[in-house]
């Protein structure tokens, strides 16, 4: 199928689950990797690509939308923070969020506000749970493996928060 947006899309030759378009988007400052997923059984029509072009090209209101999910949770289950506070204690960021929280625990806002989007995939419906867009969140990635993944709708609507390596 060929699309405005994504160009050629082939799935009907996959083997398995495949990136079928790759590309990077600004976001703020920086450049965060996007990846169109699909398998093969996959077959998307225009308005299914349509829709996945949309949330890629509105990423800042995923991403606005997804920090807001991530502070919540972090304000519920701190363990993550800690997690990094503890292992990553000669991390300059970290040393700046502990001098900031002037001895009271390093927050959830100033701990999100640190992380940063490491990449997005978008899942084409057969392949999705509900939730076909998967963006990943990482702390000081040269030290720690750590992610927060934070799933949504094509219209970023939060599904859930989940912590991967």
């Amino acid at each position: 199928m060929e699309h405005a947006y994504f160009g050629r899309v082939e799935t009907g030759a996959l083997d398995g689950v495949d990136v079928v378009w790759e590309s990077t988007s600004r976001l703020g400052d920086g450049e965060v990797e996007v990846r169109l997923w699909a398998g093969p059984s996959s077959e998307p029509d225009a308005e299914e690509l349509d829709g996945c072009a949309a949330c890629i090209t509105g990423l800042s209101a995923l991403d606005t939308a997804a920090r807001t999910a991530l502070r919540t949770y972090l304000r519920e289950d701190r363990y993550f923070i800690d997690f990094h506070v503890e292992a990553l204690e000669d991390s300059e960021t970290v040393a700046r969020l502990v001098r900031d929280a002037a001895g009271d625990a390093v927050g959830a806002d100033s701990f999100v506000a640190a992380m940063r989007l490491s990449g997005v995939g978008v899942w084409l419906s057969d392949l999705s749970d509900g939730s076909p867009v998967v963006l990943d969140y990482v702390f000081e990635p040269d030290l720690s493996d750590q992610i927060l993944a934070v799933k949504s709708t094509l219209d970023g609507t939060v599904v859930s928060v989940d912590w991967e390596s």
